[in-house]
């Protein structure tokens, strides 16, 4: 800061500020920062006192003009303030009066002094007076001020304090007649594009238009330029014929190369004028200059010029990595890249950000291939960016990546996060919650982001006093921002109307926790509306126990999950008399969400009512449809040597002859609902042969050792809607045996009972199936009779069917005389048949044996020999 006010504006070219202030001192500040560019003491002091006069600044060089007692011009190096040249000192009477300079073509124009305001012209370089005479404008008012002039194509504006606008060349003539603006100004005329307009002390703002233009509106001055540029500009003259376009290089070209020649009769208003493909030029200072050409000539100049910079983004650096610095306490994280391509860079330029929202962090030398960030906080996760820097612009940026600091010495951390002490609790808008909210804390006190929070409460002020003892809401609910981080939470599953307290604390990722926070109070919401019943409640025996379980299901409220969503979970009744509940007293109850329980105390053989209600955050409940159960135990015991039988309500029975069991077991017989299938794919019947019925037992002893001796016989009931569409004479009992389902051959159907039996030689799985026909009606290897030979009395002939057929069998003597003939009506599809020759009185030798199946899906005949032997 300077000691004395700054009236002066400030100038710059890109890289520093330069200004004067009242106390005669100039200083160069860093465009970036408020850093100083020269040693110290940072300014140079002169006798003077600027007020409002500006530095003019051009091609690393300062033109400074104190005034006052400073009657002289310096000149200086805008890098380190050196001092290069100094005017002589103007013959002024009194306080020197000047003009802010400007620098044109190697000239430096000022005004000075008072009586008269005299304008000047020094040589850029030796400060020595390029005229032979200055043209002076007249006298200053009382008001101790002058104007600044501006130029424009080589023509200076400037106001008077006797109230004229003038003109003068910059060969020191005056341009044109001086223009009457009625009162004095002591403003800078502004120029653009044919236009001058200047400011009286009379409160007027006027402008002028010139008669013959030449002006270049796009680029403006210092503008930089990249690709192909588009130049726009006006002309305006009567004698129009044509113009060029022509640019050099540097501030002052010696030579100039044609970019466009063009005739035109019209004027233009910031018209294009031409395109300029500037990516064939190097990096640099280019000077672009407008000609307007006018028939008959004209000794006027008719050019302008503007300066610019041609600059190509250099390319970004490559290959950016980013990770923590390891075995450190944290804290840091380091960059590494490869070097762009580019020369001449300035710097590279790092940027930082979370979530790709990046800011500049800070410059690094050009040079340079790494950087370690020391303010990355522990367990944040940040996300950096490159761009190459070569003083005037900056490349696209670099790949990004993320990276975040570990503490590599956990033991090392000993700053637990600070204590949350804005904790807030208002009610939700939704019936039983309370929101809270509060300010994240960090991981090292109010630094860095925390790990997570553990929130509890209770409706008991005093609980919290022992925090731990207090409900638990969440133990590890994630911290979701750094330091600052505003956060919120909803609680949910509390009670309408109860006034609820809250505490947090915080825990690092060690972990080491804050202090309880300060405790925030509300009352949840009340809501007055009960929840939807629950529906298809059902209560049931379970099965294979031993009773004293009863299994209630539900299907759930409709408010649990879905429409109001307000269910908190569902009171079960229970009681010996129907309709004897107290709503306030549930025998239990269960969480939302679930359709089931299991009551393991419903004594068996006692009837037992039951009912559930679905309640929410008020305790509102409206019971379901009441059911009861008696609990049964479902074994049965069975003396192995004695035998026995089972018989169930519908019919079912399972017969066990004496001694046909290894030992002494219970014994259960299940009717099991067709449903229980759905959740054993197994189990399903996939063959074209039969068609399952929904008649379906489970058969089993508890002691698994226990096996069948001797077959058991099995007779299943059925019904005609059971049954309907089937052929009921081809009913048969299958068994579940070694992953699929098969046909026991003993099967029958009792039509008159309604009922079809089988034996069986174990127990499992049994399904009351009807059995499709399909295949020849009899086989070669489906017919043999037992015993071969046959000795005694009797020997049977066993054939299986694929369909109900009438059967003959006769026998032949190796004479072929017929010695029998046999036959039997409707054997049935399926299952094996016998016929039983007696044949005591049968002479031992070798028999022909001719078996005939005749159905309605055809006939077929099998023969074969046995032997007797008496």
């Amino acid at each position: 800061s300077a000691n004395q006010p700054i009236n002066s504006a400030p100038s710059t070219d890109g890289i520093g500020i330069y200004f004067g202030s009242n106390d005669g001192r100039i200083y160069a500040m860093s465009k970036d920062s408020d850093v100083s560019l020269w040693n110290s003491p940072g300014y140079y002091q002169t006798i003077g006192s600027f007020d409002l006069t500006a530095i003019a600044v051009l091609s690393g060089n300062l033109y400074a003009l104190p005034g006052h007692d400073e009657k002289k011009l310096f000149l200086m190096r805008a890098s380190d303030g050196l001092q290069i040249n100094v005017s002589q000192v103007f013959a002024q009477s009194g306080e020197a009066e000047v003009s802010s300079p400007i620098v044109a073509d190697d000239i430096v124009y000022f005004g000075m002094g008072s009586s008269p305001h005299t304008l000047y012209a020094l040589n850029g370089a030796s400060l020595s007076s390029v005229w032979a005479s200055s043209p002076t404008l007249g006298n200053n008012s009382t008001l101790g001020r002058i104007a600044s002039p501006s130029m424009a194509n080589e023509i200076m504006y400037a106001g008077t304090a006797d109230g004229r606008l003038i003109a003068v060349s910059s060969s020191g003539v005056f341009a044109m007649s001086d223009i009457n603006i009625s009162t004095s100004s002591y403003t800078s005329p502004a120029i653009s594009n044919g236009m001058v307009f200047i400011g009286t002390l009379g409160g007027k703002i006027i402008a002028y238009k010139a008669d013959k233009i030449a002006s270049i509106s796009s680029p403006v001055k210092n503008e930089i330029l990249n690709g192909t540029a588009t130049i726009k500009g006006y002309i305006t003259n009567s004698n129009l014929t044509s113009y060029t376009l022509e640019y050099g290089e540097g501030e002052n070209p010696s030579s100039w190369e044609l970019l466009i020649s063009s005739a035109i009769l019209t004027a233009k208003e910031n018209d294009i004028l031409s395109y300029w493909n500037t990516d064939v030029l190097a990096n640099g200072i280019y000077t672009l200059k407008l000609t307007v050409i006018e028939t008959p000539a004209s000794s006027t100049d008719n050019t302008a010029e503007v300066v610019i910079r041609v600059n190509h983004p250099p390319l970004p650096a490559t290959n950016l990595l980013a990770a923590d610095v390891p075995a450190d306490n944290g804290n840091k994280i380091q960059l590494n890249w490869t070097l762009s391509p580019t020369s001449g860079l300035s710097s590279y330029r790092i940027y930082r950000g979370q979530s790709s929202n990046f800011s500049f962090l800070i410059s690094v030398s050009s040079s340079a291939t790494t950087y370690i960030d020391s303010t990355a906080v522990t367990g944040s996760t940040y996300t950096y960016m490159l761009r190459s820097f070569d003083g005037y612009m900056e490349s696209v940026n670099s790949n990004s990546v993320d990276a975040y600091s570990i503490n590599n010495d956990p033991s090392s951390d000993n700053t637990a996060p600070s204590d949350v002490t804005d904790l807030s609790a208002t009610q939700s808008a939704n019936a039983g919650k309370v929101l809270l909210s509060w300010t994240a804390p960090g991981n090292d006190g109010n630094i860095g982001t925390a790990s997570h929070y553990i929130i509890r409460y209770s409706s008991i002020s005093a609980d919290l006093n022992d925090f731990d003892s207090a409900s638990l809401w969440k133990s590890t609910r994630a911290v979701t921002g750094e330091s600052g981080t505003p956060e919120t939470e909803n609680v949910e599953d509390l009670f309408g109307g109860v006034t609820y307290y809250f505490a947090i604390k915080t825990s690092d990722f060690l972990p080491l926790l804050s202090g309880v926070s300060n405790v925030a109070t509300s009352w949840a919401t009340i809501d007055y509306i009960a929840p939807a019943p629950p529906s298809s409640f059902t209560v049931t025996d379970t099965a294979g126990d031993h009773g004293d379980n009863l299994n209630l299901n539900w299907e759930l409220s409709v408010d649990d999950g879905a429409r109001a969503n307000d269910v908190y979970g569902y009171k079960i009744y229970r009681g010996l008399v129907s309709s004897g509940y107290v709503s306030s007293a549930p025998f239990t109850t269960v969480a939302k969400g679930i359709k089931k329980y299991k009551d393991t105390s419903a004594t068996t053989n006692i009837k037992f009512f039951y009912a559930v209600a679905a309640f929410d955050s008020s305790n509102n409940s409206v019971y379901s449809q009441e059911k009861s159960a008696i609990s049964a135990d479902n074994w049965r015991y069975f003396d192995a040597s004695n035998g026995g039988s089972v018989r169930l309500d519908d019919g079912a029975q399972v017969i066990i002859g004496e001694n046909s069991v290894s030992q002494n077991d219970n014994l259960m017989v299940t009717r099991i609902e067709e449903e229980f299938y759905a959740d054993h794919p197994e189990l399903q019947v996939q063959s074209e042969n039969n068609n399952p019925t929904s008649i379906i037992y489970e058969i089993k002893f508890e002691n698994s050792n226990t096996k069948l001796t001797k077959k058991a016989n099995l007779i299943f009931p059925y019904t005609a809607s059971e049954i309907a569409g089937m052929n009921e004479e081809n009913l048969r009992i299958y068994t579940y045996s070694g992953g699929r389902w098969m046909m026991l051959n003993a099967s029958q159907v009792l039509s008159e009972q309604k009922k079809v039996s089988a034996e069986t030689s174990h127990f499992s799985l049994f399904r009351v199936m009807e059995y499709i026909p399909s295949g020849v009606l009899m086989s070669a290897n489906s017919v043999y009779s037992y015993p071969n030979p046959a000795r005694g009395d009797d020997v049977t002939f066993k054939f299986y069917l694929a369909d109900k057929a009438y059967v003959k069998i006769e026998v032949y003597n190796v004479a072929g005389e017929k010695v029998i003939k046999l036959e039997k009506a409707n054997c049935p599809a399926g299952i094996a048949s016998e016929i039983v020759w007696h044949i005591k009185n049968i002479a031992s030798g070798v028999y022909i044996y001719r078996v005939e199946a005749r159905s309605a899906s055809g006939s077929k005949v099998i023969t074969k020999r046995l032997a007797i032997i008496h």
